[in-house]
């Protein structure tokens, strides 16, 4: 084909030719061309592929929200998932400052009227006592018998939510501050610590609160349960947005089934 030729061959040995020596720095230019053409196609075909951004506000740690994002990316592997956890401070999980397209929320908070929930999943809510608290060995409680106590204070939280998870509505006095957190876990380290009580949804407890064996949850009667649902902006709504929602309904209606 090109008229010379590039090895001399031995029964023990092949070498190049002078032709073929001539011809190899060539050679080893086109194969590094081609090695960066395809990368750059790789790279193109990764900037095409979807992303789709999930707020999780104070969510991670309940099973519903992981096993959402698996299915959805074995289902659509061609959507990248970008996740990111919004702590205590914002329970719109980003949706309110439009970083993201879908978030899984503790409602209520304050909206501005744009955001769409579906709950998927209700759970009772516990006030969280240090082992040797007077109302510890309760079978449960009522919020009278716990408003009176030094609670949590989240900084800057919004205030229906933090009305909510403090039992606001019970109260004739203000809130008796125990301490300042940003966390489930700083929550419980202050219950452990003796300087506040914290009211908290069973899947927290099941998980962050695993970890604090010392404490105890004692189920809170006479209030409406806690709920996490899927949320989006009205506005916003895409395909993608819409796809995801339908997973999270389905694998709650699943474990709902189970």
């Amino acid at each position: 084909m090109l008229g010379e030729r590039l090895f001399d061959r031995t029964t023990r040995s092949v070498a190049l030719t002078e032709a073929g020596e001539r011809l190899l720095p060539h050679a080893r230019a086109v194969l590094a061309a081609l090695d960066a053409g395809l990368g750059e196609l790789e790279a193109t075909r990764r900037a095409a592929r979807a992303t789709l951004r999930v707020g999780l506000a104070t969510t991670a740690v309940v099973p519903l929200v992981g096993a959402t994002l698996r299915r959805f990316a074995e289902d659509r592997p061609d959507v990248h998932l970008a996740v990111s956890n919004y702590g205590m401070i914002d329970p719109s999980a980003g949706l309110r400052a439009g970083t993201v397209d879908v978030g899984f929320v503790r409602p209520p908070f304050t909206d501005d009227g744009e955001v769409t929930m579906e709950t998927v999943l209700t759970e009772p809510r516990f006030i969280v006592l240090r082992e040797g608290h007077p109302l510890a060995e309760r079978e449960s409680l009522q919020p009278q018998d716990v408003v009176g106590e030094p609670w949590i204070y989240v900084e800057g939280a919004d205030p229906k939510t933090r009305a909510f998870w403090s039992l606001e509505e019970f109260r004739d006095e203000p809130l008796r501050t125990g301490t300042r957190v940003n966390s489930f876990e700083e929550a419980f380290a202050a219950v452990l610590a003796g300087l506040a009580v914290t009211c908290q949804g069973e899947s927290a407890i099941r998980t962050v609160g695993a970890a604090f064996p010392q404490l105890r949850p004692v189920p809170l009667e006479g209030v409406e349960p806690a709920r996490v649902a899927v949320a989006w902006r009205n506005r916003e709504e895409t395909e993608l947005t819409r796809a995801f929602v339908a997973t999270a309904l389905a694998v709650a209606t699943h474990n709902r089934t189970r």
